[in-house]
């Protein structure tokens, strides 16, 4: 939207769920990894039950690391949208890069058969 103020126009952007997911989205493509969570978690102010949100945000935590809080995020997003596939995957590795391998592996195959439309 646009206005005039004091002869000059001023374009005024609105900031929304997507506007934040692009924000983390941008963070993370340059490596900005805690920006990104930031942004994700901004996002998710405006729109508690994205799935896309609550997935981005669990990517972001496991690439620097913290797998336990990107577990939370990827059942949160589950909780959203349970047929998200690579949720379901992304969520498996995970759990491997913790150690537990059986419950990983559940996952990755649950991610699987609902790729494949079987699940």
């Amino acid at each position: 939207m646009q206005t005039t103020e004091n002869n000059r126009t001023v374009l005024h952007i609105s900031k929304d769920e997507e506007t934040y997911i692009r924000y983390g989205d941008e963070a993370m493509f340059k490596g900005e990894f805690e920006k990104a969570v930031q942004h994700y978690e901004k996002a998710l102010e405006y729109q508690p039950d994205s799935a896309r949100a609550w997935h981005a945000k669990a990517n972001a935590l496991e690439t620097i690391g913290k797998y336990e809080e990107a577990l939370k995020c990827y059942d949160e997003a589950l909780k959203c949208d349970e047929g998200d596939a690579e949720c379901w995957f992304n969520k498996g590795i995970a759990l491997k890069k913790l150690g537990r391998n059986k419950d990983g592996a559940a996952c990755i195959d649950n991610g699987v058969h609902i790729a494949m439309g079987s699940g």
